[in-house]
């Protein structure tokens, strides 16, 4: 049995709630004061890191059958590892999300199998009717997540009773781009974990997260009439 992290295995998780009453025209009467002083802001803020996934080939090198992805990457067999995989996390060349080849060169970005005469791959595949016995089992966390919600707000009061509430809600209020390696996505595959495409592999493949689903800023207005 191999073992590892789960892919549900979020290591970091941090949830800010605030509140605030902005200062301005507070003390103001008349119109002024009723139409600018007495507004608040309020947000939650959500910030985690991105789950785990293994890199396997859709191939039956074992000849038992493939293993189960969990909703994680491809259906296959695990690769052998050559080297611990480097994160680059800034993204590389053509979108890389994590390093492919041991050197640092121009047959990196592109999954190439060859430098020099020289198999230069991180994961290669295990020999024909052997299992990979190594610790690879969801050795690649995949991006994090955050995202900011801001409202702004007021009450208008109509004698005790009475009176409007307006709101301006922002969801992912700075455009922040997640992208899909801890939720919001519906796809399962959200970087390229399967060695055999060289065209995603290790590269990150989808946009999304956030409130909004598809990941970018949603602005909304609301007017409610209480009584």
């Amino acid at each position: 049995m191999l073992w590892g992290p789960s892919e549900f295995d979020v290591r970091h998780i941090l949830t800010v709630n605030y509140l605030y009453q902005l200062p301005f025209f507070r003390q103001q009467t008349g119109f002024v004061g009723k139409a600018l002083g007495g507004w608040q802001i309020a947000g939650i803020s959500q910030f985690q890191t991105g789950l785990p996934c293994s890199v396997a080939g859709p191939n039956d090198y074992a000849g038992v059958g493939l293993d189960s992805n969990f909703n994680c990457g491809v259906n296959g067999q695990y690769w052998v590892m050559n080297a611990k995989p480097k994160i680059i996390g800034t993204f590389g060349p053509n979108g890389q999300w994590f390093q492919t080849c041991l050197v640092n060169a121009s047959p990196c970005p592109d999954g190439s199998a060859a430098f020099n005469g020289v198999d230069e791959r991180v994961f290669t595949p295990p020999a024909q009717g052997t299992f990979n016995t190594q610790l690879v089992r969801d050795i690649i966390y995949q991006p994090g997540f955050q995202n900011w919600n801001l409202d702004l707000f007021k009450k208008f009061a109509m004698g005790e009773k009475r009176g409007f509430e307006f709101r301006a809600e922002a969801f992912n209020v700075w455009n922040h781009p997640n992208w899909c390696g801890a939720s919001g996505c519906s796809s399962t595959t959200n970087i390229g974990l399967n060695p055999t495409n060289t065209k995603t592999f290790g590269k990150v493949l989808i946009k999304g997260g956030g409130s909004s689903g598809s990941g970018e800023r949603n602005l909304q207005l609301s007017l409610r009439f209480f009584f």
